[in-house]
């Protein structure tokens, strides 16, 4: 097993051992409610619990197994899940106060999945409000700490989802992503996640948009958090919609030495990458060649700088459709703002529908430019943002315009906070993207790798990462949570 006790296991390993009878879904349950009760109290990351519910439905699993009935290929295990998914008759709030007391009376879409799959779903995760934050503290709930350092992010907006498989308070987890948020919380917190392809995890329940919508937000997607990259695989097919799992392709390959890997570390853009970060992407990749694997550096088969323009204009252009007074918000405070990022902003949170006409073409040529990268190779590593943790920044309630005043830390030189730029990348391209640990650490913090994979083959990309942590190592669990 990946730790001594079965709350650092990877989902599949408690899978076999429920399966074996050699711990039943009740017992599995109340241990990952006793890390929670255990460890928590340092960290805030899972805000909210159902035991009575999930204890019936865990003593109901352990029934038909005993009775030799079909079960879900994840029957038993317990979960917790992002808190703007909503579940019935479970607070789901995104943060917001004026959704504090929304408790829906049917499951999102892909909770559906997940308990069809046999999930125990006993408890949600914190994140910022509104989603929309790399950090994850809201007005209801507080602030969630990195279990690495106390002092520093778990990311967001999936920064409790992240933190909670960190600290082995749950088998797996199910987060959402559309600046990030799977990928920059798996990196922090050192843990597996994987941003799928744009239209396979189906989104309706999901906050934002607010309660009773229908459609699905463009560049926004679920995806899973886990401990291996052998769950993600496990788990993935599990959250896809039913009528588009034919659109999920097989791995192109199943040795490492068989993909052709390109990497690019930001060579002629203006991506930052900080060299504590860089040093640890560098180490691995290194132990990945040596382990036999053929990795080339490239230059990015699109203009980086182009596409994070366009992500980030397509990005503000559904923001400011959601919420049109933000684009005065971040307009007000233009004359102010040295960077020019509120004017940009501003502007873009105020598109029009010609100016989205445009971006979709701008995003189909940038499409066109991955499409031929992938005849050539088969995954892109690099960096999921510019910099490891950052010390927390939790003033006001995180809204975008309060989030210009923010800076990080990039090799010793402040940087807007409000430009992240590696994220955008597979977003806008609506590519898969999945983010491994390295098991390495700068600064007591881990470094995480994003590996983006061609469209609708999510699992090129997860598979690259399973044989990656095969040979150079994978999910490390913080020191806080081993003792």
């Amino acid at each position: 097993m990946a730790g001594t006790e079965p709350g650092l296991a990877t989902a599949i390993e408690l899978r076999d051992m429920l399966e074996k009878r050699a711990i039943s879904a009740v017992e599995l349950l109340y241990h990952f409610n006793d890390r929670i009760e255990r460890f928590d109290a340092a960290f805030n990351l899972v805000i909210s619990r159902n035991m009575d519910r999930a204890q019936a439905e865990a003593a109901e699993v352990d029934r038909k197994r005993a009775a030799g009935e079909a079960l879900g290929p994840l029957a038993g295990l317990p979960i917790t899940i992002k808190e703007c998914w909503e579940a019935e008759g479970t607070v789901t709030s995104c943060g917001f106060e004026f959704l504090r007391d929304h408790r829906p009376d049917r499951d999102a879409d892909a909770v559906t999945l997940l308990r069809q799959a046999g999930s125990v779903i006993f408890g949600k995760s914190n994140l910022p409000q509104g989603a929309s934050d790399w950090q994850s503290f809201n007005p209801i709930y507080g602030l969630s700490r990195n279990p690495w350092d106390t002092g520093r992010s778990p990311g967001g907006s999936s920064g409790g989802a992240a933190g909670a498989v960190a600290c082995g308070f749950t088998a797996f987890e199910m987060g959402s992503d559309i600046g990030g948020s799977i990928r920059i919380p798996a990196h922090f917190c050192g843990v597996f996640g994987h941003k799928p392809s744009y239209g396979l995890v189906p989104m309706r329940g999901h906050i934002p948009p607010m309660p009773g919508a229908l459609y699905e937000v463009e560049l926004g997607v679920g995806g899973p958090l886990a401990r291996s990259a052998a769950d993600l695989a496990m788990l993935l097919p599990l959250m896809v919609r039913e009528e588009r799992r034919t659109l999920l392709r097989p791995a192109r390959h199943d040795s490492l030495a068989d993909f052709r890997v390109g990497l690019w570390l930001g060579e002629g853009s203006d991506y930052l990458l900080d060299d504590a970060y860089r040093a640890i992407i560098e180490d691995y990749v290194a132990a990945l060649v040596k382990a036999g694997a053929k990795v080339e550096r490239v230059a990015p088969p699109v203009d980086p700088d182009e596409s994070y323009d366009t992500y980030l204009h397509m990005l503000f252009a559904i923001v400011g459709a959601g919420a049109p007074g933000e684009s005065e918000e971040f307009a007000a405070h233009a004359p102010d703002d040295p960077t020019g990022i509120a004017a940009k902003l501003s502007r873009y949170m105020a598109s029009s529908l010609p100016d989205w006409f445009a971006l979709l073409e701008r995003r189909e040529r940038l499409r066109l430019g991955w499409a031929n990268y992938f005849s050539e190779y088969d995954v892109l590593l690099c960096p999921q943002v510019p910099i490891l943790a950052f010390e927390h920044k939790a003033e006001g309630k995180g809204v975008h315009s309060e989030q210009l005043a923010r800076r990080i830390m990039v090799n010793g030189l402040e940087e807007p906070y409000l430009d992240f730029t590696w994220q955008g990348m597979a977003t806008v391209a609506g590519l898969p993207a999945t983010c491994m640990p390295t098991a390495r650490q700068a600064n007591g913090l881990p470094g995480g790798l994003q590996i983006i994979g061609p469209q609708m083959e999510d699992l090129t990309a997860i598979r690259f990462a399973e044989l990656a942590e095969q040979a150079a190592g994978g999910y490390v669990p913080p020191p806080a949570v081993t003792g």
